[in-house]
C-alpha cells in the first residue's frame, strides 16, 4: 500500500527513521515543535496504521472507527479509496495545496460533527511541554491530523513510530488605514468636513490554514455607518490579492455577508468569511475590504481626540488580532468681528466660499442639540454653526458678541465674504482669505478687546459724518465766515485811514 503523503498546511512535516518494522503493541508520539503559551493543540486519529515498513515505503491504512462517516462523503472520496477489505488509497494529487485543502475539509467536519481529539494540550498530561516543543505519546499508531487554536493547521502525518512537525505559528495580521481625499492617499490619519463620507480600507494578511474569518470594525459614535450597496455606502467592496499580485472581487452573500446586529461586543459592523472561501485562502494572500462612513454633527473637532476607528480580525478558535486604528479630523473657526481699536462689534453676516471670487457657497447652518431644537451655544452663551451636509439649506453666519464659531471644516483654503456690515460701519469689499492645516483657528480676548489667536479677524472702519442743514458742521462754516468777513471788514478800514494819512 503507497504511504499517504503528510503534508502541512503551515508547517513542514519531519518523520523519523528509525524502525523498519511493527510490532503489534507499538506506540508512537508527535512532536510539535515551536509552540506558543496562548495556543491549543489538538490530535485527530483519522486511520489506523495496521502494517508498515520503512524500508520498503509500504504502509497499510484502515478508517478509524470514528470517521467511517467522513470518508463515505463525497468530499472524502475525491481524495481517497476504500477497497473491499477496508485498505485506503491515496487518489488525489499530492501537491501542498490538494493535502491542505483535504485537512482542511476533514477538519471542519470534525468539529461541525462533535469528533473529539484523540489528545489535546487542555488536558492535563496529554502534551508534555519543555520550553516551546509540546510531545504526544502513548498514541495508536497511525495518520493524524494536528490542528491549533490558532487557525493554522499543523498537519497531516503518520505516525511510524514517531512523528515531528515545526509549528511556524503564523497568524493573520490587518491593516487598517483612511483615505486622505485631498490627495488620494491612504494612511493611519485624514481630515474631513462634517457631513462628508470618509474612505476607510482594512487588508487582512492570511496565514497558512486559515480558518474562520471575521473582520470587527468599531466606529466612534461620530460616524454614522449604514450598509446601502444601492446607495455606494457601508462596505462596498473586497478583493483577493494573490501572491502575484492578481485581484479577484468577492461575491457578497457568496464569500462574505455583513453582519450589523446582534453583536457580543461593542462593533458597529462584521464581515463574516464564508468557511468554503476561507479554506481557498493561502498564505500571502490579502483580502482589501473597502467601507466609507459619513462624520456626523457630533464630529469631536481638533485633533486632541479625534474621531477614531479600530478594526481587528477574529480567526480560528477565538484568537484574535492586535486592533489597528485609524483617526479621522475635522476642525473649527472662530470669526472675530472688530473695530479698528480690535473691539469687539456686533452685527455683522457672513457667506464662506471656496474661491476669492465667485466659486460654490460653503453652506453653514446652526449647530443644534439631538433634539434638533435646541442650539449648541459656546462658552460666551452664542450660537454656534458647523459645515452643513449636502442635503441642507444653508444660512448667514450672525456674528454676535463680536465672536462666532462654526466647526467641521476639512483642511483647505477658504474665503469669508461680509454681507452685512455692523450699523455704522464700512462692508468689507472683497472676501478674506483664511487657511486650515492641521488645526482649529482659535481667539483670545481680554475685556472685550481681541487679544491674539489665529481666528479669522474681521476689522470695520466707520465712515465721516457729512455735514447737513441745521447741523453742528454748518454752524461751523457759517461762524467761520463771518469772521472771515469782519476779518476782511478790518482790513479795509485800516487800509483806507493809512491812504488818508499820507495824502
Amino acid at each position: 500500500m503507497k504511504r499517504l503523503i503528510s503534508i502541512a498546511l503551515t508547517m513542514l512535516l519531519v518523520f523519523s527513521l528509525t524502525l523498519t518494522a511493527m510490532a503489534a503493541d507499538e506506540k508512537g508520539s508527535i512532536t510539535i515543535n515551536g509552540i506558543t503559551e496562548d495556543t491549543t493543540y489538538a490530535i485527530y486519529q483519522l486511520l489506523d496504521l495496521e502494517s508498515y515498513n520503512k524500508d520498503t515505503g509500504a504502509y497499510s491504512y484502515k478508517v478509524n472507527s470514528a470517521w467511517t462517516a467522513f470518508f463515505a462523503t463525497d468530499d472524502a472520496k475525491a481524495y481517497i479509496t476504500i477497497d473491499e477489505a477496508g485498505y485506503v488509497t491515496w487518489i488525489a494529487g499530492e501537491t501542498d495545496a490538494i493535502v491542505a485543502e483535504f485537512a482542511q475539509k476533514a477538519l471542519e467536519y470534525a468539529k461541525n460533527n462533535g469528533i473529539a481529539p484523540v489528545k489535546t494540550s487542555e488536558n492535563e498530561g496529554d502534551m508534555a511541554i519543555e520550553g516551546a516543543t509540546g510531545k504526544f505519546s502513548d498514541l495508536v499508531l497511525g495518520w493524524y491530523l494536528v490542528d491549533s487554536s490558532a487557525g493554522a493547521l499543523c498537519g497531516l502525518t503518520t505516525t511510524d513510530p514517531n512523528a515531528s512537525v515545526n509549528a511556524k505559528n503564523q497568524t493573520p495580521t490587518i491593516d487598517k488605514q483612511v483615505q486622505e481625499d485631498l490627495t488620494g492617499m491612504w494612511g493611519d490619519t485624514n481630515t474631513a468636513d462634517i457631513g462628508q463620507v470618509v474612505n476607510f480600507m482594512t487588508i487582512i494578511h492570511v496565514a497558512s490554514g486559515a480558518e474562520n474569518y471575521v473582520l470587527h470594525d468599531v466606529m466612534s459614535e461620530n460616524f454614522n455607518f449604514v450598509q446601502d450597496t444601492d446607495e455606494g455606502r457601508g462596505v462596498t467592496e473586497i478583493k483577493l490579492v494573490n501572491s502575484l499580485g492578481v485581484e479577484t472581487t468577492l461575491t457578497p452573500n457568496v464569500d462574505y455577508s455583513v453582519k450589523l446586529a446582534e453583536m457580543d461586543d461593542d462593533c458597529t459592523f462584521e464581515v463574516i468569511f464564508s468557511e468554503e472561501f476561507v479554506a481557498s485562502l493561502k498564505a500571502n494572500d490579502r483580502l482589501l475590504v473597502y467601507y466609507n462612513t459619513l462624520l456626523n454633527r457630533y464630529a469631536e473637532v481638533g485633533t486632541t481626540n479625534g474621531n477614531p476607528n479600530e478594526a481587528f480580525l477574529e480567526y480560528g478558535e477565538e484568537h484574535y488580532t492586535t486592533h489597528d486604528k485609524t483617526n479621522t479630523y475635522t476642525f473649527s473657526i472662530d470669526i472675530i468681528k472688530t473695530d479698528s481699536s480690535n473691539k469687539l462689534i456686533d452685527g455683522a453676516e457672513f457667506r464662506i466660499y471656496d474661491a476669492a471670487t465667485g466659486g460654490n457657497e460653503i453652506h453653514i447652518v446652526p449647530l443644534m442639540e439631538a433634539d434638533n431644537v435646541t442650539p449648541v451655544l459656546d462658552d460666551n452663551g452664542n450660537q454656534m454653526y458647523r459645515r452643513a451636509r449636502d442635503d441642507e439649506q444653508g444660512v448667514s453666519i450672525k456674528v454676535t458678541d463680536g465672536k462666532i464659531t462654526v466647526i467641521g471644516f476639512d483642511n483647505g483654503i477658504y474665503y469669508l465674504e461680509e454681507t452685512v456690515a455692523p450699523a455704522g460701519y464700512n462692508k468689507l469689499t472683497a472676501r478674506k482669505e483664511f487657511t486650515i492645516a492641521d488645526k482649529n483657528l482659535d481667539s483670545v480676548f481680554n475685556d472685550g478687546t481681541y487679544s491674539t489667536g489665529s481666528g479669522v479677524h474681521v476689522v470695520n472702519k466707520t465712515g465721516s459724518m457729512l455735514p447737513e442743514t441745521g447741523a453742528t458742521g454748518t454752524i461751523i462754516f457759517i461762524t467761520v465766515g463771518i469772521i472771515v468777513a469782519l476779518g476782511a471788514g478790518v482790513l479795509l478800514v485800516t487800509k483806507k485811514r493809512m491812504s488818508m494819512i499820507k495824502d
